[in-house]
């Protein structure tokens, strides 16, 4: 899977800086030690289904499997009315995360206002609990929602780190990030398909024939 990335300010002592919406192209790998995307797994009419990645390169120094992801953001993801939005998997199982909430994620999770663009903000069920991480961790949400609209190409994304005793690790940053979308099968790939629909039609009327034969209708 090739990855998207945004920008996150980690400094030596491991504290996350705000920062204005920043963005990164969808071609480059890496951002600051991680790797991040956005997918589209699947569209089924207006139904769609986003995996959020994240791969940890690197992390805070001294808090790797301690500090935990307490609550995520994705937003201005698509275009008209959203609704149905739900949680199809999370890290460490659904059960430690509540449903799906339109709000902005503030520095108390999934608390901020509803109105403007589409949002959906997933918390942890406890303010000392989320996805721990560390070197080599890859961490996927998929979130599924209805649009009366369309998928954008980008969205904007926003995470709240804790440590295990529930105090917030540094402060809210917000990103911007491309969507990949739902590969579409290649020429190749569809003559290769096709072909292989003619082969096994083709054995199919050999075993017809040979069937015919062998047990002739009296």
């Amino acid at each position: 899977m090739k990855f998207s990335c945004l920008a996150l300010f980690v400094t030596a002592w491991g504290s996350l800086y705000a920062a204005p919406i920043l963005s990164c192209p969808v071609t480059v790998a890496q951002c600051n030690g991680n790797e991040y995307a956005v997918s589209e797994l699947s569209n089924i009419g207006n139904t769609y289904q986003l995996e959020l990645d994240i791969h940890v390169l690197a992390t805070y120094t001294g808090n790797q499997f301690t500090d935990l992801v307490n609550a995520l953001q994705l937003k201005n993801f698509a275009s008209g009315t959203i609704t149905n939005t739900s949680v199809v998997s999370a890290p460490g199982g659904l059960g430690l995360w509540n449903p799906l909430l339109p709000n902005e994620l503030s520095a108390n999770a999934c608390d901020g206002g509803s109105t403007g663009a589409p949002r959906m903000c997933d918390q942890a069920k406890s303010p000392s609990l989320g996805a721990a991480f560390g070197l080599g961790d890859m961490l996927s949400w998929v979130f599924q929602f209805d649009t009366t609209g369309t998928l954008n190409s980008t969205a904007e994304i926003k995470y709240l780190y804790v440590t295990s005793s529930g105090d917030k690790v540094g402060s809210l940053g917000s990103y911007a990030i491309g969507i990949q979308s739902s590969p579409v099968p290649e020429p190749v790939s569809m003559s290769l398909v096709g072909g292989g629909l003619v082969v096994l039609g083709l054995l199919r009327r050999k075993r017809r024939s040979f069937h015919n034969k062998t047990n002739p209708r009296g």
